[in-house]
């Protein structure tokens, strides 16, 4: 018994470039975010602020887990 290919509506199509277009951005934040963050602890650095260096290293970790979180989203192919 063979099982033919469901051909996708253009509701699930939509909904598929949506997706893909907000993972898009979501590793643009990311990406920048983590860079703001280096910038912060670099500066933090330079004027040997602790707080400011803490700050910078937890905008680090959030954007990376919000990186990291990305690839474990289910894709509908």
């Amino acid at each position: 018994m063979e099982q033919k290919p469901v051909k996708p509506t253009d509701a699930s199509a939509r909904r598929k470039l949506i997706r893909s277009k907000v993972h898009l951005g979501l590793a643009a934040f990311g990406t920048l975010a983590a860079v703001v963050g280096i910038g912060v602890v670099i500066k933090g650095g330079l004027y040997f602020d602790r707080t400011k260096v803490l700050v910078g290293v937890g905008i680090i970790v959030v954007s990376t887990v919000l990186y990291v979180s990305m690839l474990f989203v289910e894709s509908d192919d």
